[in-house]
């Protein structure tokens, strides 16, 4: 799945490009004995712009499924509705917000949700074809 990247270089949380991950999981593979994985994540953090834990999210396989299953026990609608709204209402507010600092983001978010759709096949979206 290719996703533009934002613009924003200060939001260390930004997701990698798919190449980017190809490329860290085979860096990862032939990383230095030498070098602790702590300090090897540090140091391809700082080379991609993203976090340690990004770096360890994709990875680590058994902290990638501790952080899938921690963050769907978060913000769930059975565990804390009050919470799951408060959340949904901020995500929409970020969405908005990442979308006026780059468009293209937006566009990409309606194709990939129109591609996805499985009640009717979508022809156009925002205007253009599919």
């Amino acid at each position: 799945m290719k996703y533009p990247k934002l613009a924003d270089k200060n939001d260390l949380r930004r997701k990698l490009m798919d190449k980017d991950i190809a490329s860290l999981k085979v860096a990862y593979t032939q990383r230095p004995k030498a070098i602790s994985e702590r300090q090897w994540r540090i140091k391809m953090a700082k080379a991609l712009g993203v976090s340690p834990a990004t770096v360890q999210y994709h990875t680590d396989l058994e902290y990638q499924g501790k952080m899938k299953a921690k963050n769907a026990k978060a913000h769930s609608k059975t565990n804390d509705p009050e919470d799951y709204a408060r959340h949904r209402e901020q995500e929409i507010k970020r969405r908005v917000e990442r979308w006026s600092r780059n468009p293209a983001l937006r566009e990409w978010h309606y194709r990939t949700s129109a591609k996805n759709e499985k009640r009717t096949n979508r022809k156009t979206v925002l205007g253009k074809e599919l």
